[in-house]
């Protein structure tokens, strides 16, 4: 509103000052309505979000079909029979069955490793040599043999062209696995480690989709490319049921090596580069390197299977038998380790393996990783319960809780502040927030009916209170993990009761379209809306308001002194 009525003399100014202040007064009342509608808006929202933390605190406590933080497991190792040795480590999922086995290691897994027999004279200087020769496989793509013990199911392996994008399968032997699901033969391959390989997903209108599932056998005699290399085509009548342990055809494939071209400027570190630049089949990478002037070639793979193959292909010379890597025979001339299997035991079973980290399959729920100092050691796997998060979980709900009824209980309040004086909390006239606290509360720690086979029937079973003087909500930490110890799927039960108990109030308030909270913050909104629209109209009325008086003041102001002219003449006349 603007005060400048300069152009008027003072009497005049405090008459249009008096009179704009006087009717200024309403809009000084929308103001004070306007911030009690922000302050109240702004706790229904601040309400809002620690109900909302509350609700996704609750959503926690529902069992992760991938986590199922409800049922962690936790792996120690204990008792090396050799002080200080470290065997093994191991992790734990919740499919991890408690207990303890003994592992024992035999040997670790190597990868191979050749070299030049002995040192040439230079490895910076141009060798001279010129020729192909092939390393990590065969100059082509083979099958060294196979077996069909049901040809009903499988008649015969063959190579095949790599599907553009695709890698080619490494060298090893491979087996077809058939099985009957609901009266729906299905088929997969695996390795000789046991593992499903991804090969192209027969039927897909993309060539390069690939799949290590379970596939639906083809009707009729067809022949299956994966796209890596190997073909196989089944027999097309009543099929047999076959595992890599029993029945399963399988193929002993070689896959082709890379194709490494020497020209004479090549050094002998040149060489080596070519060699780790390589492409490869899956499995079959070599890394090259030159130690003392001696070629060094190193499977990037431990295990017998990866045993790494070299062989000339064309050329002058002879590149490997040059540079004293292969013998006259197309042996390697110098083994600096040989290929090795993983070999251990638990609780006195054998078990073998190519690698010796990251062994999913050994135990169930557990990864195995022995460790470089395992060989001729033994240790004990143990494996417990990890309650850690699940009291993480409840103690953020707890503090979830605490926060949300606190600050419900403090704006829903009315407070005696003097003799016959109250002050009201914003949520005050709310029904909906007046009883949310005691509802929380009971939904938190009433009984829940219908568990059965458990003795828990209330969180205060599984260590959750409240403290009668404050209505807060403590946990006792001792006394959740001896529950879930003690009966875990009755502690779960319960929990998921309680948790639904708690959604279903919580929902009520915080649903995103049909919330309590959401629907009182969109009132409080338009109220608003509405009060800042009648403050502006206000104002601009005020505007003209101060215009009109001072027009209508400027001219009484005008005559006045039109007046006192006339008889300030008037009076020099007589």
């Amino acid at each position: 509103m603007a005060t400048d009525i300069a152009a008027i003399n003072s009497f005049f100014s405090s008459l249009v000052t008096d009179t704009l202040q006087n009717e200024a007064k309403p809009l000084q009342r929308l103001s004070t309505d306007l911030q009690k509608l922000e302050t109240r808006k702004s706790v229904y929202s601040s309400a809002g979000t620690r109900l909302s933390s509350l609700l996704t605190s609750v959503n926690n406590l529902a069992t992760d079909s991938t986590t199922n933080f409800l049922d962690q497991r936790t792996a120690a190792v204990s008792e090396p029979s050799t002080t200080a040795a470290a065997v093994f480590t191991a992790a734990a999922t919740d499919q991890a069955i408690a207990g303890s086995q003994r592992i024992a290691v035999t040997s670790l897994a190597k990868a191979h490793s050749v070299g030049s027999s002995t040192a040439l004279e230079y490895s910076d200087q141009q060798l001279g040599l010129s020729g192909v020769f092939t390393v990590g496989g065969a100059a082509t793509r083979s099958i060294a043999s196979s077996t069909t013990p049901y040809p009903n199911t499988v008649t015969g392996f063959s190579t095949a062209d790599l599907t553009s994008g695709l890698r080619e399968l490494g060298s090893d032997s491979y087996y077809l696995e058939v099985r009957n699901n609901s009266s729906t033969y299905e088929y997969r391959l695996v390795n000789s480690q046991a593992q499903a390989v991804a090969i192209r997903k027969y039927g897909s209108a993309s060539a390069t989709e690939t799949t290590s599932a379970w596939q639906s056998v083809p009707a009729g005699q067809v022949t299956v490319d994966s796209g890596r290399g190997l073909k196989f085509t089944f027999g097309g009548g009543s099929y047999t049921v076959g595992s890599k342990a029993a029945n399963a055809a399988s193929v002993a494939y070689i896959a082709k090596g890379a194709s490494i071209t020497v020209t004479t400027a090549n050094t002998l570190a040149n060489i080596a580069t070519l060699i780790s630049r390589g492409t490869y089949a899956e499995g079959n990478e070599v890394t090259a390197g030159v130690v003392d002037r001696r070629l060094i070639l190193t499977a990037n793979n431990s295990g017998t299977h990866r045993a790494i193959r070299a062989s000339h292909a064309s050329g002058t010379d002879n590149i490997l038998e040059a540079v004293k890597v292969l013998d006259g025979g197309g042996a390697f001339s110098n083994v600096i380790q040989a290929p090795t299997n993983a070999a251990f035991s638990v609780d006195g079973v054998s078990v073998t393996r190519s690698q010796n980290a990251g062994l999913t399959d050994v135990i169930s729920g557990v990864t195995l990783n022995l460790a470089s100092d395992a060989v001729g050691k033994s240790a004990t796997l143990v494996i417990t319960r990890d309650n850690t998060a699940v009291v993480a979980k409840l103690k953020a709900l707890v503090a979830e809780f605490n926060s949300a009824n606190d600050y419900v209980t403090t704006q829903s309040a009315v407070t005696k502040t003097a003799d016959k004086v109250f002050s009201s909390g914003a949520l005050a006239g709310d029904s909906n927030f007046v009883g949310l606290r005691r509802n929380l509360i009971t939904d938190l720690q009433s009984r829940v009916s219908g568990l059965t086979g458990t003795g828990f029937s209330q969180v205060g079973d599984l260590g959750v209170t409240i403290n009668t003087a404050t209505l807060t909500a403590t946990l006792d930490e001792a006394k959740l993990t001896a529950a879930f110890s003690s009966d875990p799927s009755g502690a779960k039960a319960l929990m998921n009761a309680v948790a639904d108990r708690l959604q279903l109030r919580l929902k009520t308030f915080t649903t995103s379209t049909k919330g309590i909270v959401e629907a009182s913050v969109k009132g409080l909104t338009a109220q608003i809306s509405d009060v800042n629209t009648r403050i502006s109209n206000g104002k601009k009325t005020l505007v003209e308001r101060e215009t009109s008086l001072k027009a209508q003041y400027g001219r009484h102001q005008a005559e006045i002194m039109t007046l006192i002219n006339t008889q300030n003449s008037l009076s020099k006349l007589a």
